[in-house]
């Protein structure tokens, strides 16, 4: 088997020093064009490409990003990771991804201190989560995509989740519903907890009271939001409409009503948040909050790099409009958009 070139050889086909060759690899200003013009034909004809650990020892860089997340396959969070692989590579990153739900802590701890990565994406930080804190603690630029934490002194790129679920709130109320489900999640974010928040604000503010018993607190999964489907809609009096915080859960709603024979939208109106995919796809045909993955995406990838490159700047913690898509599972009713939060 032949051998990859060395930077020896490559040098002396180029006529020049180990040195000038390793000054082109790292794209030094202080060789004469035409001589980098000739190492590099010489690189292009040889196929070279440097090694990573080698180019990382000479410039202190990976180009590579580490990104944590879970429950990967869910419509929302499979969307994101595309979003993120995808917008990584127009940038000439590269990607390795750890799955916080399989990792246990001590492994997590190892990857953070081994310098693998040049930065950190964390797409699943938690107020209960070591993860954030221990990122930091490395010294590793790190920024929080999606959710965000409180006083947390990181970057962070947020969907306006408050806003969207207000906004899901007043339109309900605004479309003559008065008897409204909500099914939540425990809150152990922002996200979750913004979103339950803002719809709630949204009724109050309108004089509408949600009876406790039309609210059902749920896990994640799809089999969840079926079964509080059959909870609410199963009732002597069932709401007339429901909001959900997650798309994944509307879907389950969504079944979970087909199965005991009630109609969406002619029996219940149905809303779910981020507007995966899924939702527009005619079986399920889902109004929902849409949270803008690729601007919340570019804008962490843009500040992740600004961070790498400018360790000591200002934090930024930035919230981007999260605006209602209307579907068919609340009967394509139109609507203006609510007036925001001036605070």
């Amino acid at each position: 088997m032949t051998r990859p070139p060395t930077s020896r050889d490559l040098a002396r086909l180029a006529g020049v020093s180990q040195a000038t060759v390793s000054r082109v690899l790292t794209n030094n200003p202080k060789v004469n064009p035409e001589t980098r013009a000739r190492v590099l034909q010489v690189l292009k004809d040889a196929n070279y490409t440097p090694n990573a650990l080698a180019r990382a020892m000479k410039t202190g860089r990976t180009d590579t990003i580490g990104v944590f997340m879970t429950r990967v396959t869910s419509p929302f969070h499979a969307e994101l990771l595309d979003e993120i692989g995808r917008v990584l590579s127009s940038v000439g990153l590269h990607m390795i991804l750890w799955n916080i739900e399989h990792d246990p802590e001590e492994t997590i701890a190892d990857v953070l201190h081994q310098r693998l990565v040049d930065g950190f994406l964390l797409t699943s930080a938690t107020y209960d989560s070591k993860l954030h804190t221990m990122a930091l603690a490395s010294g590793t630029p790190t920024v929080l995509l999606h959710r965000g934490i409180d006083g947390l002194d990181c970057d962070q790129v947020v969907g306006d989740n408050w806003q969207g679920a207000y906004d899901a709130g007043r339109y309900l109320v605004e479309a003559g519903h008065t008897d409204i489900g909500l099914v939540t999640l425990t809150h152990t974010g922002n996200t979750s907890r913004d979103r339950d928040l803002g719809f709630r604000a949204a009724l109050t503010d309108a004089g509408v009271k949600i009876k406790p018993s039309n609210v059902v607190s749920v896990g994640v999964p799809h089999a969840d939001g079926h079964a509080a489907a059959r909870k609410l809609l199963s009732k002597r009096k069932p709401p007339t409409a429901i909001y959900t915080v997650t798309d994944l859960l509307a879907f389950g709603i969504l079944d979970g009503a087909r199965a005991i024979g009630a109609n969406v939208p002619d029996d219940v109106w149905l809303i779910g948040y981020d507007n995966t995919e899924l939702a527009a796809w005619e079986s399920f045909d889902l109004t929902s909050v849409e949270q803008p993955v690729h601007a919340i995406v570019q804008t962490g990838i843009d500040l992740l790099r600004k961070r790498i490159a400018e360790p000591d700047r200002p934090t930024e913690i930035i919230s981007l409009p999260c605006p209602l898509v209307i579907r068919g599972s609340t009967a394509n009713t139109p609507w203006a958009s609510a007036p925001r939060r001036t605070s």
